[in-house]
């Protein structure tokens, strides 16, 4: 895909100028050419290249079922897709080897990065040459926020791409020659580097980003000051939570408990969903939230294995944050996974799952549908409050301060779930951890696959059929790797 990178990176530019979101008043970039974005750029053209950045990762990750919160969710067995004209939403991303030829399933989310990391060194280079030049807090700024957001990018390629890098952590300016591939260790140790980096250019600045940015910055009101994240301090403590998560996959504890409590980790019940989002509209040029589904026969459902895992309260009803993300719908028949079934009828607790997970379609209801996004207008978390106090919790766990980890587990259960307290053991800590990972972050980032993998528990992800086993990869593309022999 390297190959076609400078066309990419140029209809990327273009579609900046062409799209906007939700009180985004984008200007139009007039297809500057992307030279001229080096040599000679304007501030409006600087802010709006580093504005796309934003908009291309957003269509990458909730743009639609072949977008990686669903895509990968399948993986994760967070979620199915019973799309009756293409059956690879099972038959590939439902088995343990996903395809490099298949660019809409194994070979996805490539491209988009790297995009974003073309553009984001583009917009880097262009900075001391701004006509008329920037202030020093709009340099500041836009550096600190194109560090952060090109980190981001590399972060979701070493997690999704995984044992499978060597990959670039930069883009080719021609278009034949491809940029050199690194080890996974480098993949993350750059992405570290952009956002210490990231971090002090950020530390400097102050004020409002000059960069328009979308109510998804706004935070929660009476929590913060609304658009708490647009301002430097904010936007920094947004860099600093995606900091703790690259320390979480790094094993990093210490670094993480660090970097949390630089971050916008609070322990108030109410700010759970404080946090950074990604935004929709039907605002000519914008793009609605893809994950909507409506009706009692939508093509995405939850997996069933989450009738059988979730915890109930003490009243005999489910975790809340079952109840609160789904809704009950009509279950239908499809190639052996799941049995028909009339009408939508209200969850009530079943253990046939458990009894036979990999067993007959008649063990399985694909009769719950999702209502965490429940119109096309649905904000998408991209990290919210509610999963740096789990991520507090499992630092304090893997450096043994089990009465730490046990207080943020237990304001989650509470305030998220309405679940009882628990107690913490060693021999507990990270099943439970995993179960309010598994609950609270569902159908948001794929967490319930990238869990599995790093705790070397994708063995016991379900696997509903014989034909099915559960990959730990997306390979890289075959067209990149053609590219590089």
């Amino acid at each position: 895909m390297m190959r076609k990178l400078s066309f990419l990176v140029l209809t990327g530019v273009m579609f900046v100028g062409m799209t906007s979101c939700q009180n985004l008043n984008s200007p139009n970039f007039n297809f500057e050419d992307l030279q001229n974005l080096v040599d000679n750029p304007t501030p409006t053209g600087l802010f709006t290249a580093a504005q796309g950045l934003l908009i291309t990762r957003r269509g990458m990750d909730a743009n639609g079922p072949n977008d990686f919160y669903s895509n990968a969710g399948i993986v994760g067995r967070e979620s199915y897709d019973l799309d009756i004209n293409d059956p690879r939403f099972e038959t590939e991303l439902l088995s343990s080897q996903l395809s490099p030829d298949s660019p809409a399933f194994g070979g996805n989310f490539w491209a988009e990065p790297y995009r974003n990391v073309r553009v984001g060194s583009i917009i880097l280079e262009g900075i001391p040459n701004s006509n008329p030049p920037l202030s020093a807090n709009d340099a500041n700024w836009l550096e600190g926020f194109v560090k952060t957001m090109v980190a981001y990018d590399l972060m979701e390629v070493a997690l999704v791409r995984f044992s499978q890098c060597g990959c670039p952590i930069t883009a080719s300016e021609t278009p034949s020659e491809p940029a050199p591939a690194v080890s996974l260790d480098q993949v993350w140790a750059r992405v570290i580097q952009l956002l210490d980096e990231g971090a002090a250019d950020l530390q400097q600045a102050s004020g409002d980003s000059p960069i328009p940015l979308s109510t998804g910055f706004d935070g929660i009101s009476g929590v913060v000051q609304v658009g708490f994240f647009r301002s430097a301090e904010g936007f920094r403590e947004f860099n600093r939570a995606l900091r703790a998560r690259a320390a979480m996959y790094n094993e990093d504890w210490q670094g993480m408990l660090q970097a949390l409590g630089e971050s916008f980790i609070t322990d108030l019940p109410a700010a759970l969903n404080l946090g950074v989002y990604h935004v929709f509209t039907s605002q000519s040029g914008d793009i609605l939230n893809g994950l909507a589904q409506f009706g009692n026969d939508p093509n995405l459902r939850a997996h069933p294995s989450y009738k059988a895992d979730v915890e109930l309260k003490a009243d005999g009803t489910p975790d809340d944050r079952f109840t609160r993300k789904t809704r009950p719908i009509n279950s239908r028949a499809y190639q052996g996974l799941c049995q028909g079934d009339p009408a939508p009828q209200v969850w009530a607790p079943d253990p046939r799952y458990t009894e036979d997970p990999g067993g007959s379609e008649a063990q399985r209801e694909c009769d719950v549908g999702f209502n965490l996004y429940p119109t096309t207008t649905t904000p998408v978390s991209v990290i919210r409050n509610e999963e740096l106090l789990l991520m507090r919790a499992e630092a304090n766990i893997q450096l043994g301060n089990l009465g730490a980890a046990q207080t943020d587990i237990n304001l989650v259960r509470s305030a998220s779930g309405g679940l009882e307290p628990v107690t913490l053991t060693s021999a507990n800590a990270i099943d439970q951890l995993l179960y309010e990972r598994q609950f609270s972050m569902w159908w948001e980032n794929a967490h319930r696959w990238k869990d599995a993998r790093r705790y070397n528990r994708l063995d016991e992800l379900p696997v509903d059929k014989p034909s099915h086993g559960v990959a730990s990869f997306y390979p890289i593309p075959q067209e990149e790797t053609t590219a590089r022999q």
